[in-house]
């Protein structure tokens, strides 16, 4: 996590370097819609698979620098917060029995027993850290078109699940490695005298997530997506 972070951190003041003329501060509001996959896992090595359809809408914030590096270029950079929830899911039952499964068993103690315990929704909470890079293009007045595209580092500090359907959930702080997202956002950049807004769509264009062992996958697990999303983004900025 450190090495990426210190690689980010290294690319951004060298992209930076060049030519910088402008730089402005940003917060960014996130919500974003995701069908997060369509993979197989097994819960404890049972004698059948899950094949797993989750489906979620997520939540961020995000404190960005931007930087001008040519009259229309800018590179950015953030750190900020991100929950990745899923809160549906899909999935055929077992041997071909009729019907669609809605929850996945999880790995759970109550105090007496491991079993017969499942989850309905769950997220995870993540640091979030961005690297981005972004062209504008003149409109009339004083807005812009702007077109970006970042790079997205996720690192879990917690998780929580929901038990069965009811109000009672679990929580852990169990360790993932490292997971990215690279994103396309366009959008509109409207100046006023002492901000600005720059509002967005996102368009997932990759994602890919680390296996949880509440469900017994291997931490080191790939599940990938391509697109399969879409999201709105508002940022709010002022120059300095």
């Amino acid at each position: 996590m450190l090495k990426l972070i210190s690689l980010f951190l290294n690319l951004f003041l060298c992209l930076a370097s060049f030519g910088q003329t402008d730089r402005s501060f940003e917060i960014s509001f996130i919500s974003r819609y995701d069908r997060h996959a369509n993979y197989v896992s097994n819960f404890g090595g049972r004698a059948y698979n899950d094949t797993n359809r989750l489906y979620g809408i997520s939540y961020g914030i995000n404190s960005i620098s931007r930087h001008q590096i040519a009259r229309t270029c800018f590179v950015y950079i953030g750190l900020g917060f991100y929950q990745l929830r899923v809160d549906k899911i899909r999935g055929p039952m077992p041997f071909n029995i009729p019907g669609t499964r809605t929850t996945r068993n999880i790995d759970y103690y109550d105090g007496s027993t491991r079993f017969l315990y499942s989850t309905s929704q769950y997220h995870y909470n993540n640091l979030a850290i961005t690297i981005g890079f972004d062209k504008e293009f003149l409109l009339k007045g004083n807005s812009r078109f702007d077109m970006a595209g970042e790079i997205i580092g996720y690192k879990t500090v917690s998780q929580k699940y929901r038990l069965m359907s009811g109000s009672k959930h679990y929580i852990t702080h169990n360790y993932k490695p490292l997971e990215v997202g690279v994103n396309m956002n366009p959008g509109i950049i409207k100046e006023y005298k002492k901000f600005y807004l720059r509002p967005s769509l996102i368009i997932p264009v990759y994602q890919n997530l680390k296996g949880d062992k509440v469900f017994y996958e291997d931490r080191d697990m790939n599940i990938p997506k391509w697109f399969n999303g879409v999201g709105l983004s508002l940022k709010i900025g002022k120059f300095f």
